[in-house]
């Protein structure tokens, strides 16, 4: 077993105490806060420009995939809050919905970073440990380090 994920002939089971289920239950706002690009440094980390080189085939890449890119972040927050809420009397997660969940975890921490500044490694010299935005950090690389683990296992 990974942390609370664990292979089941249906999924991955989930299991979490109502703590740990009550801090997940504000990734879902911490997503929802993410202001604009370039007065938000969340959303310009979570909207990087695919081609920084080329603003000619950046715009083009905005123009054919941000609807798509929107709709499919809402419904893997969409999925992810469903199954958060289950979470603490356990849950089988399918495979796509581990995949919504790794790919919320994963901006959830990219907004904290860009909120905390954190820009390259040994941030951590610069960052009180104890602050909540930082507890969540680590708590959030480890559920998705475990989930990737755990997802890894049925390859």
């Amino acid at each position: 077993m990974s942390g609370p994920f664990r292979q089941v002939g249906g999924g991955i089971e989930l299991t979490i105490a109502p703590g740990e289920s009550a801090a997940l239950r504000t990734v879902p706002r911490l997503l929802d806060s993410v202001g604009e690009s370039g007065e938000d440094p969340a959303a310009d980390r979570l909207d990087q420009d695919p081609y920084p080189d080329d603003p000619v085939a950046a715009e083009e890449f905005r123009r054919f995939m941000a609807e798509e890119m929107t709709q499919s972040r809402a419904a893997d927050r969409s999925a992810f809050a469903v199954t958060v809420e289950q979470a603490p009397q356990g849950v089988i997660l399918s495979e796509g919905e581990a995949e919504a969940w790794l790919r919320v975890l994963g901006e959830a921490r990219l907004v904290l970073a860009a909120r905390l500044g954190i820009v390259e490694e040994g941030w951590e010299d610069d960052v009180p440990e104890d602050a909540p935005p930082v507890v969540l950090l680590h708590y959030l690389g480890w559920l998705q380090q475990a989930l990737a683990e755990t997802l890894e296992e049925s390859i």
